[in-house]
């Protein structure tokens, strides 16, 4: 499992779906439950595979987009939602013009998008370095 894999979690009595961050030892790993706010260090032996960040599902995408904002960026990501679509990026536009939404990344669903900031690795600080660089 990698980071941001959809994982579920079988702790005898309930499963619970949740998403996998890191791992901690071979016999731990740092997962987010999708009914619980607080990342947890769970047996790997109880976690199963069920999705890759490919295929996310909104939980998920909401869930480890949470994840890098708090670990990085002080809890901070903006979205937006369009009739074209959706753009997000980590951090907080301190301003909001054509040009720094367009240089968001776009999705036809928030999935989409949180999946191309997450791969691109778009912050604000890129966005407006690039706005800057168009302007000159």
């Amino acid at each position: 499992m990698k980071f941001g894999d959809r994982v579920l979690y079988d702790n005898g009595n309930a499963c619970s779906l949740g998403v996998y961050l890191k791992e901690i030892s071979p016999h731990e790993a740092l997962v987010r439950l999708d009914d619980d706010s607080i990342k947890k260090v769970l047996p790997t032996e109880s976690l199963t595979f069920v999705k890759n960040m490919d295929k996310m599902d909104l939980t998920q995408a909401l869930i480890v987009a949470d994840y890098i904002a708090k670990e990085e960026y002080d809890g901070h990501y903006t979205l937006f939602g369009f009739s074209t679509g959706y753009r997000f990026c980590f951090g907080t536009l301190d301003k909001v013009s054509y040009h720094t939404t367009h240089l968001m990344p776009m999705g036809k669903t928030i999935e989409e998008a949180i999946k191309k900031a997450i791969d691109g690795k778009v912050d604000v600080d890129l966005i407006l370095d690039k706005e800057d660089k168009m302007m000159r």
